[in-house]
């Protein structure tokens, strides 16, 4: 049998282009395939640094909101005004815990009368440091916010409310029920106090001197 040797050559020849044409194909879809899966994931990365960015600069704006900008001189003057009050709510803070505490040394031979004494100048503590608080705060009171003025009040009505009870206590001073209203008293006191102490501390930090 005679092989037509030039249609085989031209067979392979277009078989061959045929070939690198469809490997061409193969490759081209592969690598579109590839670059648009690269591109969905590059998308999607960036889609979420956008997001993470998007938060921090929410994040910051929102501190940035709270932040009070104000002059070195007004907040000398604020800072100087919270700390000063805030010093003359802590020794009434002292002085009151020490009027009728639940636990107290007792000496032998005690008389009433002798505790009474006692009680009286423990009393009398209190009076002169509720009076120094009483005068601060309202002398201070423009230099601060009106939220932390009306916890500092809460603490001046509880201090009060000791001293006026203490005052008219009558027969019932010394027994339980008499001690339990001093623990009432207090418990009260401390509350606003530790309130005060927060509101100061997070006002202070807002502060920003304007420059």
């Amino acid at each position: 049998m005679d092989i037509n040797w030039g249609s085989v050559g031209t067979s392979l020849v277009a078989n061959t282009a045929l070939f690198f044409l469809l490997l061409k194909l193969c490759w081209k879809t592969l690598t579109d395939r590839m670059l648009a899966n690269l591109t969905a994931k590059n998308d999607q990365e960036l889609e979420r640094f956008k997001l993470a960015h998007a938060q921090a600069l929410a994040g910051y704006q929102n501190e940035l909101d709270k932040t009070i900008l104000v002059t070195k001189v007004h907040f000398e003057t604020e800072f100087s005004a919270l700390k000063e009050s805030f010093q003359k709510l802590a020794e009434v803070r002292l002085t009151m815990s020490g009027v009728r505490p639940f636990m107290g040394l007792t000496f032998e031979g005690e008389t009433k009368e002798n505790k009474l004494t006692e009680l009286w100048a423990r009393l009398e503590q209190l009076n002169n440091a509720y009076n120094e608080l009483l005068s601060t705060t309202e002398n201070l009171s423009p230099f601060y916010p009106k939220e932390i003025y009306a916890h500092f009040d809460k603490c001046r009505r509880a201090a009060h409310m000791e001293l006026m009870q203490v005052k008219t206590s009558g027969d019932a001073v010394f027994t339980s029920d008499w001690y339990a209203e001093g623990s009432r008293n207090m418990e009260k006191f401390l509350g606003a106090y530790n309130t005060v102490s927060g509101l100061v501390r997070d006002h202070i930090a807002k502060l920003a001197i304007a420059r």
